[in-house]
């Protein structure tokens, strides 16, 4: 049984909106860390890697599709 909470999603569509981490936690008004956080256990709940972090941050196609 996997729990995604509603803390994970917010995150989830902020950082797509944004496409960064930093804007995403301003606009949800919260610090970076606990972002990455949801991300991460989103991630894994999800058994999928929706983002994907290089010299920006993009959407994987799994990600795409969960948006």
């Amino acid at each position: 049984y996997t729990s995604i909470s509603i803390e994970q999603l917010k995150c989830f569509v902020a950082v797509s909106k944004e496409l960064n981490f930093r804007k995403a936690a301003k606009n949800l008004n919260m610090s970076q860390p606990p972002v990455s956080r949801h991300i991460l256990n989103l991630e894994y709940n999800l058994k999928a890697s929706c983002l994907i972090e290089q010299s920006s941050v993009k959407l994987t196609k799994d990600g795409m599709l969960f948006l």
